[in-house]
């Protein structure tokens, strides 16, 4: 199974390093500013170094209080981008299965590398709304049976 561990160590110095950027943006017009557009620079340059991630865009960061916390920004930092592979029926349908187990950082990345591998551009859809993809399902089912046939919809209609 496809892992996508962290360092957990670097999280605090992420943390601290993306709220820097996030308040500076809040604060001054980094596009006109030019010592505010380089201070930007510098602490994208930190974190690309320390996540590994040289397409890392500090700009993902302005206001992200306003759908998520602090710490799982950090961790979606150090997460290295998922990419395409191939997946058997059988890893779609683990990865399904398993996916409401994971932080919400790790969602986040799992539904971006179950998106990028089925060609599915609403992958969400077929996770929390089911009923838009044809998906009729009792709401007596148990999580387990809803999600296995979650993966069997998502199994049959990837690209």
């Amino acid at each position: 199974m496809i892992k996508n561990d962290i360092d957990v160590t670097k999280i605090p110095v992420v943390m601290e390093l993306i709220e820097r950027a996030a308040e500076l943006m809040e604060e001054k017009d980094c596009h006109s500013d030019k010592d505010a557009k380089w201070k930007l620079e510098e602490l994208q340059r930190e974190l690309r170094e320390i996540s590994g991630n040289k397409k890392l865009q500090v700009k993902n960061f302005k206001r992200y209080w306003s759908y998520t916390n602090l710490k799982t920004m950090a961790e979606k930092a150090l997460m290295t981008p998922p990419t395409k592979s191939e997946l058997t029926d059988a890893q779609i349908k683990e990865i399904v299965l398993n996916i409401m187990n994971h932080s919400e950082a790790e969602m986040d990345w799992w539904l971006l590398y179950l998106k990028i591998n089925t060609g599915l551009d609403n992958l969400t859809d077929y996770i929390f709304y089911p009923e838009l993809v044809g998906l009729n399902l009792p709401d007596t089912l148990e999580l387990s049976d809803m999600l296995a046939q979650v993966a069997d919809k998502i199994i049959a209609d990837r690209h």
